[in-house]
């Protein structure tokens, strides 16, 4: 077999100068600053999409999650995070369900145990979740043991719980018929100072 002599190609010297001017032009601060005002637009655009409606007013969507042999759900737009507690530091003195303190994102966290009694009236296993709450900001966190999903239920399905049991507690909205404790944010300790929305 005989091998030939490379083909040569043409070169195109207009589009490489174009290319050329192209990339000097992108290098330039004045390009640097365009390309970085296209990408700004383009996040903005994306940023400008309406959100996701917000459920039905006589929906509540909940975050679920279990407090000793309980499982509770408080409104998914009063919950700002979840995380697992590096140290959770008691309160010496405190009334029930204020049980002590933890560090969030640089910031000294109230910690609420929503078990009948607190934490001295429950079984000793520790809660190894903390769900943040709050209005317009974080607030407080509610010791948690697991954290389920989020479910959906009606307003007009949630029943005031009876007084006589443990649930019946001051923040307690009512249960569901899946024996889900909502939990009202307007009634937990740490929220007074607050304004409603």
């Amino acid at each position: 077999m005989v091998r030939g002599k490379p083909e040569r190609r043409r070169v195109d010297w207009a589009e490489l100068r174009r290319r050329l001017d192209a990339a000097g032009e992108a290098a330039s601060p004045a390009g640097k600053a365009e390309a970085a005002r296209e990408v700004l637009e383009r996040r903005a655009r994306l940023l400008a999409r309406p959100a996701a409606p917000p459920p039905a007013p006589d929906l509540l969507e909940l975050l679920t999650f279990r407090v000793g042999d309980e499982t509770c759900g408080i409104e998914s737009r009063r919950v700002f995070g979840v995380f697992r507690p590096v140290e959770i530091t008691p309160l010496p003195g405190a009334e029930p369900p204020v049980f002590g303190l933890t560090a969030w994102r640089g910031d000294l966290l109230l910690v609420l145990d929503l078990r009948p009694g607190g934490a001295a009236g429950a079984t000793a296993d520790a809660p190894g979740w903390i769900v943040v709450v709050g209005r317009e900001r974080p607030t407080a966190g509610l010791a948690a043991h697991a954290i389920h999903d989020f479910v959906t239920a009606r307003a007009e399905d949630v029943r005031k719980p009876p007084e006589s049991e443990p649930r019946g507690r001051a923040f307690v909205r009512g249960i569901t018929g899946g024996a889900v404790l909502v939990l009202d944010c307007e009634r937990l300790p740490g929220f007074a100072g607050e304004t409603a929305t």
